[in-house]
């Protein structure tokens, strides 16, 4: 029978920061032997960089730690401006990880049909850049209700206070910052491997 982690801040695999977070020493980050990976926030949008991001993500590949980085999308702006944001701020060679792609973001003001054709345009030419096939990172609901059928070879980042037995998934991130990691102030964003997965799903073959 598969565990219910619901509540439990003390299971995890990797976790995902941003500006928010304040990281404090990435030495302690990398000891924690649960933190297999750190995602870390870099473009949302057509024109916003977190402003913590490059220096954020050098410090803990120093540090010895697998990092990767996420993108917000948005229909708030066309897929290949928001391409344009993602290029110029994530180079490639400093990437151990496949680019992760928040999907969830005001798809309300679109038609499924829109949304999907948008999505898929970004992901397209973010795979073409990166050589890899981005993870797509939503909830379970917007899941089933939008890229269920038109995503069904990607791989999935599903965000549920539960495990997602309803969908499929590679990773599924709790509740928003329950995680607390040392070298970190504050709470954490903290994902958990499906039991047939694992960091090979993510790492970059170079």
């Amino acid at each position: 029978e598969e565990p219910n982690y619901m509540g439990d801040s003390t299971i995890y695999d990797g976790i995902v920061l941003s500006h928010e977070n304040n990281v404090v020493d990435w030495d302690k980050v990398a000891q924690d032997s649960l933190v297999q990976f750190v995602y870390w926030k870099a473009t949302d949008g057509a024109s916003v960089q977190d402003s913590k991001y490059k220096k954020s993500l050098k410090a803990a590949r120093k540090a010895g730690l697998k990092v990767g980085s996420a993108h917000y999308f948005r229909m708030t702006s066309k897929p290949e401006d928001q391409f344009k944001n993602f290029k110029k701020t994530v180079k490639v060679d400093d990437q151990d990880l496949i680019p992760a792609v928040y999907a969830e973001c005001e798809f309300k003001r679109s038609s499924k049909e829109e949304f999907s054709a948008a999505l898929k345009s970004f992901l397209d030419k973010v795979e073409e850049y990166c050589g890899v096939r981005p993870i797509i990172c939503c909830s379970v609901g917007v899941y089933h209700k939008r890229l269920k059928k038109d995503f069904a070879d990607y791989m999935f980042w599903m965000s549920n206070p539960t495990i997602p037995s309803t969908a499929k998934y590679t990773l599924w991130q709790t509740d928003s910052y329950v995680g607390h990691i040392d070298g970190i102030d504050g709470g954490v964003d903290i994902s958990t491997f499906n039991d047939s997965c694992g960091i090979e799903n993510l790492i970059i073959n170079k």
